[in-house]
């Protein structure tokens, strides 16, 4: 996006009128005045700034539940799929069922799985983080849990999907 900005910037400085008439009003409007090239440039400027500083505090302002839900989707459906019902002993037993059972589909069921399972570990560390902000949606989530699922993952990879030397 910010190279298209810059190239869209560079076009205008050269005077380039292929753009459509109405893109250039809007562009007028929009960087209210200012010179065209200067504001797009400006405005990639800080779209690398915010992409490169960005830092998501959940302490400051947790995720909401429908947040969650569409942050960690495969997360949440684990647990109406695999957990809630109670038809395995234990949390592990449940976890090493859904991954046993994605196979040889692992790629397309895993992959996101552990992708969401790390990303929340990163984003809420330790356990009174994910307790306040995780669990309240997924309630099976537990860095210990999550941690269980991605050695779960782990391990059926590497058994599974190894090639032989």
């Amino acid at each position: 996006m910010t190279a298209l900005l810059d190239h869209v910037a560079g076009l205008c400085a050269e005077g380039a009128e292929a753009a459509p008439q109405a893109f250039h009003g809007l562009l007028e409007r929009a960087g209210a005045g200012t010179d065209a090239a200067a504001y797009l440039h400006s405005l990639a400027r800080t779209i690398r700034t915010l992409a490169q500083n960005s830092q998501d505090d959940y302490d400051e302002l947790p995720l909401s539940r429908w947040e969650v839900e569409v942050r960690f989707p495969r997360l949440s459906g684990f647990g109406v799929n695999w957990v809630y019902d109670g038809e395995y002993a234990t949390l592990q037993d449940s976890l090493q069922a859904a991954v046993d059972s994605e196979h040889p589909y692992c790629g397309e069921f895993l992959a996101p799985l552990a992708a969401e399972a790390q990303s929340a570990l990163v984003l809420f560390p330790g356990e009174q983080a994910m307790e306040d902000r995780l669990s309240p949606v997924v309630e099976w989530a537990t860095p210990q849990a999550l941690r269980h699922l991605l050695q779960a993952v782990d391990d059926h990879m590497q058994r599974e999907h190894t090639a032989p030397s």
